[in-house]
């Protein structure tokens, strides 16, 4: 038998609170697993090879009672999150011995998939019409980068970060030569360089030096520290701008809607600065009028809006201009699956001073 760690989510944070290890996420190492004969029904049995912590996993810790765009965690199940697996046997045609996979899995070192465990039993009619269905985002088969690239980059510039940026700024921002964007997280540092590709001037704000000092250098124009310059002085000072990415909301949304120009367009993909912030905290909007008198359009989306439209075109184009070294990223491994709690935790948390994305590894083959 094969010892097999999970990551449990056993209770449920506060709407204001940020999920802790040892309260909220617990390594369990009590389970084991027959690799050689646990039965498949059908599937195939994965290896976890990296986990992506993403702050959509926050969410999804929320009380069901809570409306929102994702269906929840299970308090006693799994985390689920994004990874980069490997199949190990294989009893289902399409996914054969040795295939790397991406997609929503169960975090821990080996399942059976399609997985059980932690599965939201999803009926339309029980939840609010515009929830997406987490578990439908199923495993799928990523080319081999022989060499090329690490795996890492599937959860980052090849993955969900990836396609986010790619979908929002294809469907949304469009953008042209000459335009400004102004993108308000330090995360999102491929719409930087996507709005490099299209000619615009870009601005960015981040909540640390480091991630200041690294969008400058994928090609941010301008980068400043939000806990350092306000942004509303910022953008009158640089500004205007034709379009906005927004990652945040409250105070750098409000200074986007006065900096805008009218007929701008606002991507919306994040609402940071209140997710763990109680209501009565949480900034309110001064300048919501001038959506009107500007005639700005904000949508907010997530990225299966988007999946048929523009699947197909991302994998045409991002594997091409990373291999022309015209799109980077930068990943920080963490080593080993007991680490994954905490770094899932400093995803969450707002100005950071690691410059990149945290990936987990957990093993190498």
């Amino acid at each position: 038998m094969t010892s097999n760690a999970r990551v449990v989510f056993a209770k449920r944070p506060a709407s204001n609170e940020l999920p802790k290890v040892g309260e909220h996420l617990i390594i369990d190492k009590s389970r084991t697993i027959d690799l050689d004969h646990v039965p498949l029904n059908g599937g195939y049995l994965t290896k976890t090879l990296i986990l992506s912590p993403e702050p959509a996993i926050r969410e999804r810790m929320r009380d069901p009672s809570i409306t929102s765009y994702t269906t929840t965690l299970t308090v006693g199940g799994p985390i689920l999150g994004f990874a980069v697996v490997v199949v190990l046997r294989s009893e289902k045609e399409g996914f054969k011995v040795g295939d790397n996979l991406y997609g929503l899995t169960v975090w821990e070192e080996y399942t059976v998939q399609p997985y059980v465990e932690g599965r939201v039993n999803f009926k339309p009619e029980e939840w609010p019409p515009y929830t997406f269905d987490m578990d439908s985002l199923a495993l799928q088969v990523v080319p081999n980068p022989n060499g090329l690239y690490p795996l890492s980059k599937y959860t980052s510039i090849m993955g969900t970060p990836g396609l986010t940026a790619f979908v929002g700024m294809e469907g949304i921002i469009e953008g042209k030569e000459g335009d400004t964007l102004f993108v308000s997280s330090g995360d999102l540092l491929m719409v930087i360089q996507l709005g490099k590709l299209k000619g615009m001037k870009v601005i960015a704000s981040a909540g640390s030096d480091a991630k200041v000092e690294y969008m400058k250098s994928v090609g941010a124009d301008l980068a400043f520290n939000y806990k350092k310059e306000n942004y509303g002085e910022f953008l009158l000072k640089h500004g205007p701008i034709n379009a906005f990415w927004d990652n945040v909301g409250g105070e750098a949304l409000d200074a986007a809607l006065e900096s805008i120009t009218p007929y701008g367009k606002v991507a919306v993909c994040g609402t940071s600065a209140s997710d763990v912030t109680p209501t009565s905290e949480q900034y309110k909007l001064k300048n919501a009028y001038l959506i009107m008198k500007k005639r700005i359009k904000i949508q907010g989306f997530i990225v299966p809006d988007f999946i048929p439209q523009f699947m197909g075109k991302f994998f045409e184009t991002v594997p091409a201009l990373m291999a022309q070294g015209k799109l980077k990223s930068q990943e920080i491994e963490i080593e080993g699956f007991e680490n994954a709690p905490q770094a899932l935790v400093d995803t969450l948390c707002s100005g950071h001073e690691k410059a990149g994305t945290l990936v987990v590894v957990v093993a190498k083959e």
